[in-house]
């Protein structure tokens, strides 16, 4: 949590800070009476304020303030009744929507409700639980025929139905290691685990604890695992392990709990809606909430951020991978993906620009693709005439001659397209003079990182190739070979002058103020590699970076020194990082960070220097604390 809003949250509790409350032991919160018996919720904002649905009258949300204040904060859409409720890694607010068969999204900050998610076949959704990477699930019950099901809803509001032929069921949490999800049966009193798959389906499904008597609501778990349950009709919240050994049984006060959240300067501090004396309770516990860990703004991670820097959501909803170039104005271009994922479905490159930065507009899109195709991997840069050209490739979804029908849109790789605008990116001509693969056994190629004016005059950038491990069975590969490729005819046709990486794939290349050449080469790490020859041989220079800290890019700064940005895919520490080199490349700085993201979908960085000495640096990212999808992601920073 940032320092301003740990203050904020020492201040709002003075008391609790210095007399510590006894553990377990509930008092209320509100007023009797000033929720409607369909009290539900709740959930805690970074200030500490709760927020319990159904305030005074249905289809409302209540903001009650840590020392009991409670206000109408919104009226849902007409139709909608709200449930339960969850804090989303950004500070917004999901609420299962019973009624309307919606979870809708309430930003917090403006008070804005949309309709995040609708699905018609579902019977409510009753409760939802909120995964670290922005994944929701949601309990959905038939109260009439005593049965039940769970939903998973993705980033965008794809439905998918991941458990069936449950009872009726109601409470529903992600355990902390974001590897089990436990779902409660409110009329068959059984609790249920589940594991949960790298697709985020749900497996191996087992009981871990049955009541003699009394329902279940609402469900949460502390750092540790150990699950908190309401039992409604029974006026209590229990506790057990995750194994269903009980530990605490707590009385709240009223005989109809229907929800929990944790919260306080601390999430040591449970919060509980109770309905038969329609209001909120509270008490402390031992251990903090998991959910309290998604107040935090950005992971937690050990390097040092710039002393300047200003991150943006620059274009939402595209997997974008971008290519920045800095325009003679001074202006720069981003070419990006325009879809949402990895390449499963038609799409384009389209080109975005900016004055400085920190607003973008669209341009055009750049390829118009071919039927049951996309074009998606990219270079970009300047030719000596001041044209910005485009090298795309793609993969097709047509079954081919000589192969079994591929994964989708993986049934071969498309040549690259040779792409150029004399205007700045609006318009775009299209050149299809492009060497295609040399055999069978090796993939067309795929075109990355910048295009350079070499100290020879000819354009300059690289692609890489990947071997097919049996060319008449599928397009899998075996290794990779990344090039250097050249043209002398300003960008119009190219060929191949030498390989760059004899094991690698995605690489960026570099000219120097001393007529030497560095390639930045995706292995398992970055790799450094350096010409003397204009491309002709290279050798290794230097490996800046650990495993899985790959995707680079280098450029060179006004001071001279070159700046490799990367991404980083190591569980705890997903983003993107930034290192100097003094020296042409040979040893290197320690990382600087420059961008967080909560799963390991994001890197790809690219970066430029404005005049006023400030960088740059695009990147994308499927989760991140600035937005709960993919979108490319901008930092604008000062260097040390």
């Amino acid at each position: 949590m940032k320092a301003v809003t740990a203050a904020v949250l020492l201040c709002q509790f003075p008391l609790l800070m210095q007399a510590e409350e006894p553990l377990f032991v509930a008092t209320p919160l509100t007023q009797e009476g000033q929720f409607t018996g369909g009290i539900e919720g709740p959930c805690v904002d970074a200030a500490g304020f709760v927020y319990a649905v159904n305030f005074e009258k249905s289809g409302t949300v209540g903001r009650t303030t840590p020392s009991g204040e409670a206000a109408l904060f919104v009226t849902l859409p007409e139709g909608s009744t709200g449930n339960g409720m969850r804090i989303g890694s950004m500070g917004e607010a999901y609420i299962a929507d019973y009624t309307g068969h919606n979870v809708l999204r309430l930003d917090l900050a403006t008070k804005v409700i949309s309709v995040y998610a609708h699905n018609a076949e579902m019977n409510q959704p009753n409760d939802i639980a909120i995964t670290r990477d922005g994944i929701l699930y949601a309990s959905d019950p038939n109260w009439k025929e005593g049965t039940g099901q769970v939903w998973r809803i993705d980033a965008g509001g794809k439905f998918t139905r991941v458990a069936e032929g449950m009872g009726t069921a109601n409470g529903i949490e992600v355990s902390p290691d974001g590897a089990h999800l436990y779902v409660n049966e409110s009329a068959q009193r059984k609790v249920w685990a589940f594991d949960i798959d790298a697709k985020g389906g749900l497996t191996n499904k087992r009981l871990i604890k049955e009541f003699p008597d009394h329902g279940f609501d609402g469900m949460r778990c502390d750092v540790d695992g150990n699950l908190y349950i309401t039992r409604h009709g029974k006026g209590t919240v229990v506790k057990m392990t995750p194994t269903g050994e009980v530990l605490q049984e707590i009385d709240v006060l009223g005989a109809s709990p229907s929800n929990l959240c944790f919260g306080g300067p601390d999430g040591r501090t449970i919060y509980v809606t109770e309905m038969e004396k329609r209001r909120l309770v509270q008490f402390r516990v031992d251990r903090p909430g998991r959910e309290f860990t998604l107040w935090k703004n950005a992971p937690q991670t050990g390097e040092p951020e710039p002393p300047e820097i200003q991150r943006i959501v620059a274009v939402k909803n595209v997997c974008a991978w971008p290519n920045l170039t800095l325009m003679p104005d001074g202006s720069v271009t981003a070419v990006i993906f325009n879809q949402p994922g990895h390449g499963t479905m038609q799409g384009d490159v389209d080109c975005y620009a900016s004055a400085d930065g920190t607003t973008w507009e669209k341009r055009a899109t750049i390829t118009q693709h071919d039927p049951n195709t996309i074009r998606m991997n990219h270079s970009a840069g300047l030719a000596k005439n001041g044209d910005l050209v485009v090298l795309c490739s793609g993969w097709t979804n047509e079954k081919q001659p000589d192969r079994p029908k591929q994964a989708d849109f993986r049934d071969d790789i498309l040549a690259p397209w040779v792409m150029r605008s004399s205007d700045g990116g609006r318009t775009w001509q299209k050149e299809t003079a492009f060497p295609v693969a040399e055999s069978a056994e090796w993939s067309q190629h795929i075109p990355f990182g910048d295009i350079w004016t070499g100290a020879d005059g000819a354009l300059h950038t690289s692609t890489y190739q990947g071997q097919f491990a049996d060319p008449k069975k599928g397009t899998k590969t075996k290794s990779w070979r990344s090039w250097h490729c050249r043209s002398d005819d300003d960008g119009h046709t190219w060929k191949m002058v030498s390989v760059i990486g004899p094991q690698h794939n995605e690489t960026d290349i570099f000219p120097q103020a001393d007529g030497t050449w560095l390639a930045a080469a995706r292995i398992d790490t970055m790799e450094i590699f350096r010409s003397n020859d204009e491309g002709k041989t290279w050798s290794s220079l230097s490996k800046p970076t650990a495993r899985n800290e790959i995707n680079g890019h280098l450029c060179q700064l006004k001071d001279g020194r070159l700046l490799l940005t990367y991404g980083v895919r190591i569980t705890g520490r997903h983003g993107v990082c930034a290192k100097f080199s003094k020296d042409g490349g040979h040893t290197w700085s320690e990382p600087l960070r420059i961008a967080h993201s909560f799963v390991n979908d994001c890197g790809y960085p690219s970066s430029v220097q404005r005049a006023d000495g400030k960088i740059i640096t695009a990147y994308y990212a499927k989760t991140a604390p600035e937005h709960n999808a993919y979108h490319m992601g901008v930092a604008i920073w000062s260097a040390e």
